[in-house]
């Protein structure tokens, strides 16, 4: 094989595997999933491969790198150390992990992706396949099913198109990125007659899947993505009036749906979402985000620790477990803290220097006499304009979280940047050989070692406890699947929990060495509070252990320090009303649940249950029931 064609293949092989990736994190689920990820995170290792290959092989094979690489290489390495110094490790680790796989992502497209076929059918192969997912979407909202690919996407979503995505407000997030893109693509792109009209066609398409996801952050963020595109156009004379007839056209569908769509205007005028009096309204969860960071300005708590950390810092209206801050900015500076957010802020401000020079040289000058559209003007302007939708839409949702909408992120940051070299040919570095092996063993070499490492060690983990979750509960065939899951990476609080679980499930059956059983619970429930200081649950589990061997002091502490970590937190709430139970104070149990019925909406029903029980029980004893309870436990 000769030189040119060598090197021929090995960029169609990295394209494939980039658009493989690409589709595996769109269509499972936005990649929330960790098994899923790890198959993302494979595909872009592998190209990543095939690039040192390339950087190898091919003498004529040049470097990019715009400054905006540099701001990629301290986000990484700022990520590193706050995870080598992260509390909960397993957390940060995973964090860290994908930001590897972003990192590696984004200078394989940058050094790769150069043929504007390439970043021509790259782009419209998403753009056809999130078409596909909208008529998806479109019989889920007409069908009222509420699942995707046959799995449940939870009770709030019915009626509402999501795609292949759980949450809709996350689908909305990917339409944002594309739909600029196709409309860009419409109105100023090099396309021929057929290929503007299934465009053209697509885009209405993904237009009526925004709509029908009945994202308000996702509405407003679009109506900011098209102004972005189509403003430009309108001042430039040579686009003007397909732009002016465009915007007149979506103003009229966007207006008319408003006014003769009631579910439409109910969605708008009668969500609680962002009323801070509702019960576990945005407010509230960023409330404690901007509380978390005022304890931790620099540094922020840590890597991906938000949603542990959450618990310390929710009101009593709060009763949700968030993942997320539902804000990118706060979750950023909680997470992260003021450092942390500058350096990411900075690589979105070189990007977007780099973005200004690139549309300055691809725009076509207006005084031109012929009308030339140009497809590399369309593809700056859509994508600029995606990001900046995604970025408004960031002020109310997470979507720069969710894998999937992420990958498409990186992927037109990095194509974006790779335009840069129609502005300057200064960010190019030599072809010769110590820059090309530089690159490779700096860049490429430690972020494929990463992957690879981070493959070899969660892979196994994660098939095995995909394993026991459908093992019969308290198995030998569960245990020995925990065990094995435990002893490739002893660092996950859960896998501990759940071997814990085992063991706590068995004795409670009161078998004969229920006592040791017990113990051998204690251990590992404490094993993972270790791991995880700020999980309730292991604290808790702990001090029933320890109530079931009568040792009610010992458990005292243990729900007494569960009750620390989450003093609003309902379940926790519930379960020292068990223990008070145990002890057979019925007022203070009575007084536990109903702490619990009144954090949250809706009311906890085992609190009510128990409730209901417990105020039997002192009627029969003959005890008087205050209207009130007695006071805070």
């Amino acid at each position: 094989m000769d030189g040119e064609r060598w090197d021929t293949w090995l960029e169609r092989t990295i394209v494939t595997l980039i658009g493989a990736a690409l589709a595996m994190g769109i269509l499972a689920f936005g990649g929330v999933r960790v098994g899923d990820f790890l198959v993302v995170q494979a595909l872009v290792g592998a190209s990543a491969v095939v690039w040192m290959v390339r950087l190898a092989t091919v003498r004529s094979h040049r470097v990019l790198w715009p400054p905006v690489a540099w701001g990629v290489v301290l986000a990484v390495g700022w990520a590193a150390w706050r995870t080598w110094e992260a509390e909960l490790p397993y957390t940060a680790w995973g964090e860290w992990m994908r930001i590897v796989t972003y990192a590696a992502l984004f200078f394989v497209v940058l050094n790769n992706l150069h043929s504007q076929d390439t970043t021509q059918g790259l782009a419209w192969g998403l753009i056809g396949l999130a078409t596909l997912l909208c008529f998806y979407g479109a019989w889920q909202f007409a069908s009222g099913d509420n699942t995707v690919w046959g799995l449940g996407r939870g009770p709030d979503f019915g009626r509402r198109a999501s795609g292949s995505y759980a949450n809709p407000n996350h689908f909305a997030g990917l339409l944002e990125l594309l739909v600029p893109v196709g409309l860009a693509a419409v109105l100023a792109g090099r396309v021929k007659a057929l290929g503007r009209v299934l465009l053209g066609y697509a885009v209405l398409v993904m237009l009526a899947g925004l709509v029908l996801s009945f994202s308000r952050g996702g509405w407003l963020a679009m109506a900011v993505g098209v102004a972005f595109v189509t403003w430009p156009l309108v001042r430039n004379r040579d686009y003007r009036w397909p732009a002016v007839i465009c915007l007149v056209v979506l103003l009229a569908g966007a207006s008319f749906l408003v006014l003769k769509n009631p579910f439409m205007r109910s969605r708008i005028e009668g969500s609680h979402d962002l009323n801070p009096e509702a019960r576990n309204s945005r407010p509230h969860v960023w409330r404690a985000a901007w509380a978390m960071w005022q304890d931790h300005r620099t540094l922020g708590v840590g890597p991906a620790h938000f949603a542990e950390r959450f618990k310390q810092y929710r009101t009593w209206r709060a009763n949700g477990e968030p993942e997320r801050a539902h804000n990118d900015y706060l979750d950023a500076l909680a997470d992260w803290g003021a450092a942390g957010t500058a350096v990411a802020a900075l690589t979105w401000l070189l990007l977007g220097y780099g973005v200004v020079r690139t549309l300055r040289q691809v725009r076509r000058d207006p005084g031109d006499i012929e009308v030339k559209r140009s497809s590399r003007y369309a593809f700056v302007l859509g994508a600029s304009a995606g990001l900046v939708a995604l970025l408004v839409h960031a002020f109310v949702d997470f979507n720069f979280h969710i894998p999937g909408n992420a990958l498409v992120v990186v992927t037109w940051m990095a194509l974006l940047a790779g335009y840069g070299r129609y502005a300057t040919d200064d960010w190019w570095l030599s072809s010769r050989r110590p820059w090309r092996f530089v690159v490779l063993l700096l860049v490429a070499l430690p972020l494929v070692v990463l992957i690879g490492a981070d493959l070899q060690r969660r892979w196994p983990e994660t098939r095995l406890l995909n394993r026991a979750k459908v093992e019969p509960a308290a198995s030998e065939a569960q245990l020995a699947t925990l065990n094995a899951a435990w002893a490739k990476d002893s660092r996950n609080p859960w896998t501990a929990y759940q071997i814990g679980e085992v063991y706590r499930l068995r004795s409670f059956t009161g078998v004969k060495g229920y006592e040791a059983m017990a113990r051998e619970a204690l251990t590992w429930f404490d094993r993972a509070a270790a791991l995880n200081p700020y999980q309730p649950a292991f604290r808790f589990r702990a001090g029933m252990c320890l109530d079931w061997l009568g040792e009610g002091e010992r458990a005292g502490e243990k729900f007494r320090e569960a009750h620390r970590v989450d003093p609003e937190g309902r379940i926790t709430s519930f379960y020292l009303g068990w223990h008070e139970l145990q002890r057979g104070d019925l007022v203070a149990a009575r007084d536990w649940f109903t702490r619990s019925v009144t954090q949250g909406w809706p009311q906890y029903q085992p609190s009510l249950d128990y409730l209901r029980i417990v105020n039997e029980r002192i009627a029969a004893a003959g005890a008087a029931l205050p209207v009130k309870p007695s006071g805070t436990p």
